[in-house]
């Protein structure tokens, strides 16, 4: 991300020992980052290519380091601000003189770090990390409450504004333990909260993840859709599944994978399905490398990762860089490389509940599938009735460059695939 640092950093003209860093263009059409976090205080010393600064844009995230040694004077943004290209991200003495007289620092909220140490009588005490909104947190602010002190009730131990609402209200908040469920269909109902006040109006600023969505989204949905969607029978799959998770440690296998790998096979006999199109030069380009995108819920909003070059990946390879981009997405660090460049994209909505969806293809893109749940259902065999794993899948085309036998004829080959997850071995290499 940063190529030539020295270029941005401008010499004071007071002082030639001090230099400021001026934040680089990461990337086309990106006018501002969010600062996620600092890694460092003012007047602490610093090694050339020491990180100082996280920061998000709407394409990844992003480390600034420091191209020089010497001592750090002045930050210019705080942590979950957002700070323009171009404009001054912080300062610093290369000669490296520590400064004497007390510092301006500009805190880091807790939210944005996860472990932050604070000298107190020659020791460090770790702070703990507090999952809420800078809204809830300018109101515990106002009422001087501290938030790990509040029971959260809110998903992944986040707390909601009914927690702290409850505490100023002088109301004792019960501890909740939120049961574990591992069927998606059989979601219990979230607790609610009674409060007295009157709810009030508040504005929202997006992330830049959200900035990205708004940009992305709106394009897409300037493209005549053809939806599609196809029943698939898990029971062969879920049997070798099994059978697989058996003999493989440390990596968690999902059905995604053969979903992955299989796409990519049958991708192989439809290449115009792995296709971008250009509508100004009204040109389909067929892409040699599959790169899936995956669909993922974060912490930030809707993320959507690739992985590069699946028609020469096994599935445990897959799935081992399908874990990698889950855990990167979840902590905020995903890079631009992990975003560019996808040529189809799946999306797992039935990891939460629901059948059939409608999905909306990312240009220049021109073909996403997503998954529903995974239910039983009775189906007649001769004079029987057997119980079957039943899969709803819903596809959608760019309809000005495929149509509908086209992707009718795909998604049948995908189908067979993974009812007869053998036939993937002939292909395997």
């Amino acid at each position: 991300m940063l190529v030539r640092l020295a270029r941005c950093f401008h010499k004071s003209p007071l002082c030639m020992k001090l230099e400021t860093f001026i934040i680089p263009q990461p990337g086309e059409g990106i006018a501002e980052v969010e600062i996620i976090r600092w890694l460092v205080k003012p007047n602490e010393k610093v090694k050339e290519f020491d990180i100082l600064c996280e920061a998000r844009s709407d394409k990844g995230f992003i480390e600034y380091k420091s191209p020089f040694a010497g001592v750090l004077k002045e930050l210019m943004y705080k942590s979950s601000e957002m700070a323009q290209i171009g404009s001054p991200l912080f300062k610093i003495d290369v000669d490296g003189e520590l400064s004497s007289e007390p510092t301006a620092e500009i805190k880091t909220p807790e939210s944005q770090i996860e472990s932050e140490h604070e000298e107190s009588s020659g020791q460090y005490v770790k702070k703990a990390k507090v999952l809420t909104t800078p809204c809830i947190r300018g109101l515990a602010k106002k009422h001087k409450l501290d938030l790990t002190k509040v029971t959260p009730t809110g998903k992944d131990g986040r707390i909601l504004k009914e927690d702290v609402l409850k505490i100023i209200e002088g109301v004792q908040q019960p501890e909740i333990s939120v049961p574990v469920v591992d069927d998606p269909k059989h979601i219990s109902p979230p607790l609610m909260s009674k409060t007295t006040s009157t709810p009030e109006d508040k504005i929202v600023k997006l992330t830049p993840v959200q900035r990205g969505m708004v940009k992305s989204m709106t394009q897409a949905l300037k493209i005549p859709h053809l939806t599609y969607s196809e029943d698939v029978h898990m029971d062969e799959i879920i049997a070798l599944r099994s059978q697989l998770k058996a003999n493989i440690k440390d990596i968690k296998l999902t059905f995604m994978p053969f979903f992955i790998k299989a796409l990519s096979l049958a991708m192989l006999d439809f290449p115009i399905i792995n296709s971008v199109f250009n509508e100004n030069t009204l040109e389909c380009i067929y892409k040699a490398s599959h790169n899936v995108s995956i669909a993922m819920d974060s912490p930030f909003g809707l993320i959507v990762p690739n992985i590069k070059d699946v028609q020469s990946k096994s599935i445990f390879e897959i799935a081992k860089d399908m874990n990698r981009l889950q855990d990167l997405g979840s902590k905020g660090k995903l890079t631009d490389n992990d975003l560019k460049n996808g040529t189809i994209a799946l999306s797992n909505i039935g990891s939460i509940g629901g059948t059939y969806v409608a999905p909306v293809i990312m240009p220049p893109q021109v073909f996403i599938g997503a998954f529903g749940a995974t239910r039983p259902r009775l189906e007649k065999r001769g004079s029987e009735y057997v119980e079957k794993q039943i899969l709803a899948t819903s596809w959608s085309a760019d309809h000005r460059i495929i149509d509908g036998a086209t992707t009718a004829r795909f998604v049948a080959r995908w189908k067979a695939l993974i009812e007869n997850p053998s036939i993937m071995l002939l292909h395997l290499k």
